[in-house]
């Protein structure tokens, strides 16, 4: 009975059963480069997960392709859904002719994060994360769907091809924002790291309890309450940046922009 109920939990959540949480062990000999993932535990922790990244870095530099970071984790239903698309032999062909992969495990929201720092993101809003990046210059190449695969698992096969087969493969120089624009962006940026700390003090309290092999009754709150703010910061975020160019573009000055108030988690009443 306990068993069904976790299960049912998993499915209300996204979330894999604890126990999967073990290891990645590509088929091939030589890692990623058979291009099939182990789907029972392909997330395993890294003694060092920048080494690894650099490393994919290196392979894509010599193979002329991009490099794909994955960053997942096995108890999660979206990170394992990416895995399946990957596995897929239409997809696969699309990923083999143009990505060299690197999985990344973030374990229970506690390892690799600051591989997602190193190109340019202040934390991990979804699992999936996955990165293109590339490796000549190291720059973050999809920022504008880099969030999107956090809903992998029920993305449509064609569309994951679309995505990978249509990633531009050249960086391409943002204009540099002046004066009025400058001050609302980095306006912006504080605000949203103000935000990312916060979503980091929940991973602290919110990773254990899922890790834990009975989770406690409210760890459902926590984790739903965590979720909606790492979803609903990302569409703010593009909104504030669309409305700060619109209206800078336009010749405002002295723009107050309407930054949203998002309810303290439970944890942080808790505190105070």
């Amino acid at each position: 009975m306990y068993k069904l109920a976790i299960a049912l939990f998993a499915g209300m959540f996204g979330l894999q059963d604890p126990a999967l949480a073990s290891g990645f062990e590509p088929e091939d000999a030589e890692g990623q480069s058979s291009y099939h993932f182990n789907t029972d535990a392909p997330f395993k922790p890294s003694a060092d997960a920048m080494t690894d990244v650099d490393a994919a870095l290196m392979r894509a530099r010599a193979s002329g392709k991009l490099a794909m970071i994955v960053m997942g984790a096995n108890w999660c239903h979206d990170s394992m859904g990416f895995i399946e698309h990957l596995n897929k032999p239409e997809v696969a062909a699309v990923v083999k002719a143009g990505y060299e992969v690197q999985i990344v495990d973030v374990g229970y929201l506690d390892h690799g994060l600051h591989v997602a720092t190193r190109f340019g993101l202040p934390v991990i809003y979804g699992t999936p994360t996955v990165l293109v990046i590339e490796p000549e210059t190291e720059t973050l190449l999809n920022a504008d769907t880099v969030n999107i695969w956090r809903d992998a698992a029920a993305m449509p096969t064609d569309k994951v091809i679309s995505l990978f087969a249509g990633q531009d493969r050249t960086p391409t120089a943002a204009p540099v924002p002046t004066g009025e624009l400058a001050r609302l962006m980095t306006e912006i940026k504080e605000f949203e790291s103000k935000q990312a700390a916060r979503i980091y003090g929940g991973f602290a309290i919110v990773g254990p309890m899922l890790a834990a092999d009975e989770r406690p009754e409210h760890f459902g709150a926590y984790w739903t309450q965590l979720r909606d703010l790492r979803y609903s910061i990302t569409e703010d975020l593009a909104r504030l940046r669309d409305e700060a160019r619109s209206r800078t573009a336009a010749g405002e000055t002295g723009i107050t922009l309407d930054y949203p108030d998002y309810p303290p988690f439970d944890w942080e009443k808790e505190s105070r």
